[in-house]
């Protein structure tokens, strides 16, 4: 999947047709999740190690990004919260989707840019990989 179908996908996250199809109430954005310790540990954990683009460590210091409200997700009985990120006016091709456990203890992200295509960070296992594919194909075909 493209990162612009993971933009447009994103985008209808809060358009009243999805709002319909039962998806969840809308949370805080990925910023002001950030503004709670658990998660930003979870968040710091998931970007230990890895080799990301500067726009992420830039959005690591600001928190200033596209205000697209976090949803809940559940995996397994277990609930997740999904938020996004992009590079300031390049979001097409330039996106960071993070699936945080709803403690803040942990964190998941797939980064799509048009460089380096899809790559997983924080180590997800193949239950949430698939989890988030399926969330995205899901919503890229609404029934």
């Amino acid at each position: 999947m493209r990162p612009t179908q993971v933009l447009a996908l994103l985008l209808s996250l809060n358009s009243p047709a999805l709002a319909q199809n039962g998806a969840e109430k809308a949370g805080p954005v990925l910023g002001d999740l950030l503004k709670e310790p658990n998660y930003l540990r979870a968040w710091q954990s998931m970007l230990s190690g890895e080799t990301t683009p500067d726009w992420v460590a830039e959005y690591s210091s600001t928190l200033d990004g596209p205000p697209i409200p976090s949803l809940r997700l559940t995996i397994d009985n277990q609930i997740y919260l999904w938020g996004y990120t992009c590079k300031p006016f390049e979001c097409e091709d330039n996106q960071l989707i993070v699936l945080f456990a709803l403690d803040g203890t942990q964190a998941y992200g797939l980064l799509a840019t048009a460089d380096r295509g899809q790559v997983w960070l924080g180590h997800p296992d193949n239950r949430i990989r698939a989890a988030i594919m399926a969330r995205l194909e899901n919503d890229d075909n609404p029934s």
